[in-house]
């Protein structure tokens, strides 16, 4: 055999082998940029999503802060006064749901749409949630005030638990 058939036969493998060796990395190459890629698709949705849960996190919060604050307002005044007169038997009940009714749609109105729309696509209905945090705000208020229906002026011997009424 003649020199140049064997270098030009192992120039041959050797190129053969080169390219060999570079499609092999180029596939790796390939395969790491598509793991990468799915790494950041993954980041992404994790950030959004966090981002999507602090929103709605947001919305909760001031709805049910505000709940409690016109509940609270309505309490000082009116709902008080309207209990009293209902347990003397002066009114009906129907102005406390009336009331109940005015803060609803207080509250309402004071949320942002953005905040109504993030949750009732994230729980489904807004005005259900709203009612959950306006019978919890007056559960707190009634709490708050074990027993504000005692007749004002009663002496001090007939309050309950001997407590002087105000």
């Amino acid at each position: 055999m003649d020199m140049t058939a064997i270098t030009d036969a192992a120039g041959a493998v050797l190129t053969d082998i080169a390219l060999a060796v570079l499609t092999l990395l180029a596939a790796y190459a390939v395969y790491y940029i598509q793991m990468g890629t799915a790494k950041l698709k993954a980041q992404t949705a994790r950030l959004e999503d966090e981002a999507g849960r602090e929103v709605l996190e947001n919305a909760l919060d001031d709805v049910e802060r505000l709940a409690i604050l016109a509940v609270n307002s309505m309490e000082q005044t009116a709902a008080k006064a309207i209990r009293a007169e209902v347990k003397a038997g002066k009114t009906d009940r129907e102005k406390l749901l009336a009331l109940g009714r005015e803060v609803f749609e207080e509250v309402k109105g004071e949320t942002a749409p953005e905040a109504q729309q993030v949750i009732m696509e994230n729980l489904g209905s807004f005005d259900r949630y709203l009612e959950q945090c306006i019978e919890s705000a007056v559960l707190q208020v009634k709490q708050k005030d074990p027993c504000p229906t005692v007749p004002e002026g009663l002496p001090e011997e007939a309050a309950p638990d001997g407590v002087p009424s105000a």
